[in-house]
């Protein structure tokens, strides 16, 4: 059966599309079962992200009963569902990664099916098939497709979003309700997966609501809806970790930047930074095709245009089609290039328009090709990309990793950890080095795999660390040779280690490229140090002496966080200090352990509580009202945030209840507080750092 004739059946087509996924799905398992490598920073991170969910959603072995702000808690930066999607995933199909790699080979089943409709819509089956065939022989995709990120879900998301969106706001064919909510889902999926999907969704909401003006009453309300839908999705989320969201989202792309020497978004180089990929994530001949035919496409309307031009032309039905491509490719383009972290994998939400032009590109090629030599050459235009791209994916295989030592050294470091402790007890790695094949991420990883309780941490980065990692940790992983990407701090905390005599090398793991990694335990004969427990009790009532306390308190548990990680302390902590309340609800010191218990555990309205009955314990105190008041504003509740603040300066005159009170004010509205914020924000810091 030819070509013409299966993409003359819509059952014979739809088979055919599904015959593309299924033989890249192939390739992609070929790769992931004999190719792959232990999974780094950012791969094992998201692959904890996933595990988490599932042992929240009690999917998989090891989980607990969680709760709806539990399961927030575990998305502090990046939104929940593609780890919730992708921990279904590793419950059917197992948790090693290679195993929990098939949700990448789902998600690209649903870019395929997305580029499909988007060929249909524009313009017809074969055009749809050369869009497909493009997504699956792109080296760019195919290493997404490979490489346990959030992109692949993100495109696939987007271009979902997209199509359904555009399809709503022509002016020809939208402007259904069904539209609208199918376009709500997909916008709702693309936000919860990663908040870079911004860069498409929002110009894309910019140019609808423009153009909403010419529209009827219904579209308008059609677009009120949407919003909505969207906003009362993502906040939930949002609402309870926006915090860390924005914090995490500065490091990444600010400080990130500047560590990485990226260039300046004003640099006449960052401009062009991402212009020079495109054809490594196409192959050449993809590449010159494509845009040798969209050449063709621009000179022939160029040749059409009768003057003067009519723009409204722009918009026709066939056109507004293009115009929704062309824009939403050259604003997402535009807005990714302006981030000052550069990265060839933050352009991939521009990738399948791209792919849509390209495949324009080679469909003109074939229509010329016909009309100058009257020869069905369009599906022979795809052979020799074809073959190229092949070339550009199987550079990438690389050498045959045996199975058995598949994951190493970390797979056999955790094997050898779990040997010699309980199953079920809850313990913490600190890693010292940082690579890519052993870091604080793949050991936590594959630490929890099959149900265990092994966290990995990193330390070292300060001098501050030295004495706790030597007076408190059970388990360290060492590096001799080369260390990773750590600061010159670590290695004076391996040469303490060493030198300590506390702990004892228990097995060590050559490398390939010289050098090995060593795994050490604690001696019996060393000191032990002090339970966390009364620690933590007196660093929570340090609370009351203000900003001092409250430095020496994130120090200390800073540190304690990473040599415990499973925060084992907390729980009799709160128990004991309830314990105390019931007894003795005046109790000072449990009110303060369950203020900071609750703090620390993104608590706003529980801290809240406590710290109002230490408001009314110690009134002469100003710092509980302080601590409301900042959890007030935690809590987006600004209005009782100014009013605690303003209340307790009245009783004392601490600068800083004056500045939380101006601040919560403008928070909350009061702009006629703006010039004493000015004022007042300033004296309150410098009397923080005194």
């Amino acid at each position: 059966m030819s070509l013409k004739n299966i993409l003359q059946s819509k059952k014979n087509f739809w088979t055919l599309i599904l015959s593309i996924w299924l033989i890249s799905t192939l390739v992609d398992r070929i790769w992931w079962n004999f190719f792959s490598t232990t999974p780094s920073w950012d791969q094992a991170d998201y692959l904890n992200s996933a595990l988490d969910h599932a042992r929240a959603l009690s999917l998989v072995e090891g989980g607990e009963p969680f709760g709806f702000k539990s399961l927030l808690d575990l998305s502090p930066k990046i939104p929940p569902l593609a780890s919730i999607l992708n921990g279904l995933v590793i419950s059917f199909f197992g948790d090693t990664p290679h195993k929990a790699a098939w949700s990448l080979s789902l998600w690209n089943g649903f870019l395929i099916f997305n580029m499909a409709c988007w060929g249909l819509y524009l313009k017809g089956k074969r055009y749809s098939f050369i869009c497909v065939l493009i997504t699956s022989l792109s080296p760019f995709l195919f290493q997404l497709r490979t490489d346990y990120v959030l992109e692949l879900p993100l495109i696939s998301a987007t271009t979902f979003y997209l199509f359904h969106f555009g399809r709503w706001s022509s002016p020809y064919s939208g402007g259904k309700w069904i539209q609208v909510i199918i376009s709500s889902i997909a916008c709702a999926a693309s936000l919860l997966i990663k908040q870079s999907s911004l860069l498409v969704i929002f110009p894309s909401i910019v140019f609808v609501f423009i153009v909403s003006f010419k529209r009827n009453n219904i579209f308008r309300l059609q677009l009120f809806f949407f919003a909505c839908i969207n906003l009362f999705t993502i906040l939930p989320w949002f609402y309870h970790n926006w915090i860390m969201t924005l914090s995490g989202t500065y490091r990444a792309v600010f400080e990130s930047a500047r560590l990485e020497g990226d260039p300046s978004i004003f640099d006449f180089k960052s401009i062009f930074w991402y212009f020079p990929f495109l054809n490594i994530q196409f192959g050449n001949i993809i590449f010159f095709i494509g845009i040798s035919g969209l050449v063709l496409i621009i000179l022939g309307y160029i040749r059409s245009l009768k003057f003067p031009i009519n723009f409204k032309n722009i918009f026709a039905i066939n056109n507004y089609k293009w115009s929704w491509i062309v824009f939403n490719l050259s604003t997402t383009w535009i807005l990714t290039t302006l981030i000052p972290n550069k990265d060839i994998r933050y352009i991939s939400s521009t990738i399948p328009l791209i792919i849509l032009l390209f495949a324009l590109g080679f469909y003109e090629w074939g229509h010329w090709i016909n009309l100058q030599f009257k020869f069905k050459f369009n599906s022979l235009l795809l052979v020799s990309s074809i073959g190229f791209s092949f070339l550009y994916i199987f550079e990438m295989f690389g050498v045959f990793v045996p199975l058995q030592s598949k994951y190493y050294p970390v797979n056999e470091i955790i094997s050898e950890v779990k040997s010699r402790q309980d199953k079920y007890k809850k313990d913490t790695v600190i890693v010292v080095p940082s690579t890519p094949e052993l870091n604080q991420h793949n050991v936590s990883y594959f630490g929890r795999m099959k149900g265990g309780n092994i966290l990995g941490r990193q330390l070292g980065q300060s001098l501050s660390h030295k004495q706790a990692v030597l007076n408190q940790s059970n388990w360290i992983v060492l590096a001799e040779g080369n260390q990773g990407s750590v600061p010159k701090n670590s290695i004076a905390l391996d040469q303490a280690i060493r030198a300590s005599g506390f702990f004892e090398k228990i097995r060590e793991f050559p490398r390939k490229e010289g050098g090995s990694y060593s795994l050490w335990k604690r001696n019996s004969s060393a000191p032990k140090s002090g339970n966390f427990y009364n620690r933590f009790i007196e660093l929570a009532n340090g609370m009351e002496k203000g900003p001092s306390g409250v430095k020496l308190i994130f120090d200390e548990i800073a540190i304690h966080h990473m040599i415990d990680g499973h925060f084992n302390y907390q729980q009799r902590v709160k128990d004991e200090a309830l314990s105390k309340i019931i007894s003795d609800p005046k109790n000072k010191e449990a009110l303060w352990t369950l203020s900071l218990l609750m703090i620390l555990s993104n608590r706003p309205y529980e801290a809240d509580i406590h710290l109002e009955k230490l408001e009314n314990l110690i009134p002469d105190n100003p710092w509980p009202s302080a601590y409301r008041s900042v959890v007030n504003l935690a809590s987006w509740n600004p209005w009782k945030a100014s009013k605690i603040a303003d209340i307790a300066f009245s009783q004392n005159k601490n600068i800083v209840l004056k500045a939380l009170g101006d601040t919560s004010g403008v928070l909350g509205g009061d702009l006629t507080r703006l010039s004493s914020s000015l004022k007042s924000v300033p004296k309150a810091l410098k009397n923080a750092v005194k």
